[in-house]
């Protein structure tokens, strides 16, 4: 009708308001990585650390554990990226006194933040994050999941610095 303006692509939008750290993560987005693998390939970076097996690792946690409707890789990879820089990994390598509370943090902050979409499952999520403009079997967008990785990545950072560790570091074997 005359007046009425039409409905603004959400791709579009999304294109043009990508975030930086997005526009870093581009060339393992177009080979095929996934929120959970994101996270993990940042924290890699940021600590010097080569890590291919890990990062296969996560595959299992991309969209939803598989298509299964599971949680979101943002919420199962950012528990993995602090528990590589904050977990038990055996008899000489404890967890960080506050892994615990660490990892609790994060999941609590995920689910406040995720809570307006309904849930902390990849469907819901993805789902949330395009507004509404995808139907509920649609594929999950990085283009359009950018700015949660961001706000994520942040919260990661954020947290760790509060719990003192230095995710700068590959974490030392005590």
């Amino acid at each position: 009708p005359p007046g009425r303006r039409p409905r603004p692509n959400i791709r579009e939008l999304a294109m043009n308001a990508v975030n930086p750290l997005l526009l870093e993560m581009l060339p393992w987005v177009k080979q095929g990585d996934c929120c959970s693998q994101l996270l993990m390939r940042l924290a890699l970076q940021t600590s010097g650390e080569e890590n291919p097996g890990l990062v296969r690792a996560l595959w299992g946690f991309c969209r939803g554990i598989l298509y299964t409707g599971g949680p979101c890789g943002f919420l199962t990879g950012g528990v993995a990226v602090l528990s590589h820089a904050a977990g038990h990994g055996g008899a000489d390598d404890p967890a960080h006194p506050m892994a615990v509370a660490l990892i609790a943090d994060y999941v609590d902050w995920f689910q406040e933040r995720t809570a307006a979409y309904g849930g902390t499952s990849c469907p819901q999520v993805s789902l949330g994050v395009a507004g509404g403009a995808a139907g509920p079997d649609a594929e999950p967008d990085m283009m359009l999941c950018g700015g949660l990785l961001a706000e994520c990545w942040e919260k990661i950072v954020e947290l760790t610095a509060a719990y003192d560790i230095d995710i700068t570091q590959p974490k030392q074997v005590r």
